[in-house]
């Protein structure tokens, strides 16, 4: 009997040990490959359309295209920004907005939405003159946006020394334009951006197991960014602005660079600041039970160790927050009903160096929404932030 109990015991044992190894590999396997670039799904119907009162009349009572104050309406020739509130029918909701690009839709098109709401080359967008520059990496030339406010495309040559530079880092599967928003606030401020790529981008450089590392190894295509602004532009101070994964970029360039210091001043838009945080959420978002995440996560931890190096502790950022120069002031905006990275760590991250970050949450708004969800609310936030402390010590 007693052996049949003990061959039962290590029976359920390698059993629990192979689901866990199977449901870890699974979860790495999500984990680990970089996404493809997002691209909007025209799936909703637009029922009527009045170009000269600048009206549509969407087939939708929910989701971006309703719920958003401010937000991009992709249609299959043309950008319309949609602004103000929505009027909801029973079946329907009417919005208001302007055509940036191409043509406006007409009835019984099918369009969908764009959070960065200025998609696609900012001299269309926006209407600024932009440089298209290849940032060298050890790995290859990074395609990045360059934006000298006041300029045409111009000569590397023609931006100013004065001023620091602001560079732009988007989100796991996002691309150039997420940061188009914040992109529009600096350049009424008069500040020169660099909106970069990293690894795995399109047309950037892709590892050769092609896995995304939540920063652990982006961090260094930040650092080649500001390489070549202080090669080629001169440039000896920056802000950085990271959306998502390019908060966590943003964080370990802070904790990891030689050249910390030249930094002024870091924006994190819904930051990734805890990976096993955001793992945990992700978890529970696919209804994963609760006594089960945490024996998962360590599998997933483990496997994705082994497969790929990454190393999970450089992307706990509330753990080595020591290491973070306290001279740079943060701005932290995070929306409360964040389903994809969860708000608690961003929260921490604020009670922790309360002298150094300003935190600012969105409630009710999902992630890198928070422009979207209050347009005023945040360029006033982010332009006190930049007044305070990079244009005003500035002169």
């Amino acid at each position: 009997m007693r052996r049949a109990l003990t061959v039962t015991a290590v029976g359920l044992v390698v059993i629990l040990l192979l689901g866990l190894v199977a449901g870890g590999w699974y979860y790495s396997d999500q984990l680990l490959p970089a996404p493809p670039p997002w691209e909007p799904v025209l799936e909703v119907e637009v029922l009527a359309s009045d170009e000269p009162a600048g009206v549509l009349e969407l087939a939708v009572t929910d989701g971006d295209l309703v719920d958003l104050g401010t937000v991009g309406l992709v249609a299959a020739d043309g950008l319309v920004v949609l602004e103000g509130p929505a009027e909801r029918g029973p079946d329907s909701t009417v919005r208001r907005g302007e055509l940036l690009d191409g043509s406006w839709p007409e009835a019984g098109e099918l369009v969908g939405a764009s959070v960065d709401t200025f998609a696609g080359d900012p001299e269309r967008t926006l209407g600024l003159g932009v440089t298209e520059v290849a940032v060298p990496s050890p790995d290859g030339p990074l395609p990045a946006w360059r934006v000298v406010p006041g300029d045409a495309a111009g000569d590397p040559a023609d931006g100013p020394a004065d001023l620091p530079w602001v560079v732009l880092v988007h989100g796991r599967g996002g691309g150039l334009s997420e940061g188009n928003r914040t992109l529009a606030v600096a350049n009424r401020l008069g500040l020169p951006t660099l909106t970069i790529s990293v690894r795995n981008d399109p047309d950037a450089p892709v590892d050769p197991d092609g896995f995304g590392r939540y920063g652990d190894a982006e961090w260094e295509d930040l650092q080649a960014a500001i390489d070549h602004l202080q090669d080629v532009e001169g440039a000896e101070r920056f802000v950085l602005v990271g959306y998502s994964q390019g908060g966590s970029i943003a964080l370990g360039f802070l904790r990891r660079s030689p050249d910390a210091g030249t930094v002024d001043a870091a924006v994190l838009v819904s930051p990734l600041v805890s990976l096993h945080e955001t793992l945990v959420l992700q978890a529970q978002q696919r209804d994963i039970p609760d006594p089960v995440i945490p024996p998962l996560l360590w599998a997933t931890r483990w496997i994705t160790t082994l497969r790929a190096g990454l190393d999970f502790a450089q992307v706990e950022h509330l753990d080595r927050i020591d290491e973070l120069p306290d001279h740079v002031p943060l701005l932290v905006t995070h929306g409360g009903a964040d389903t994809t990275v969860p708000v608690g760590p961003s929260r921490d991250l604020a009670a922790a160096l309360p002298g150094q970050v300003t935190y600012e949450e969105y409630g009710g708004s999902e992630h890198v929404r928070e422009w979207n969800t209050d347009r005023e609310r945040f360029e006033a936030d982010l332009e006190a932030h930049l007044r305070a402390h990079v244009l005003e010590p500035a002169g």
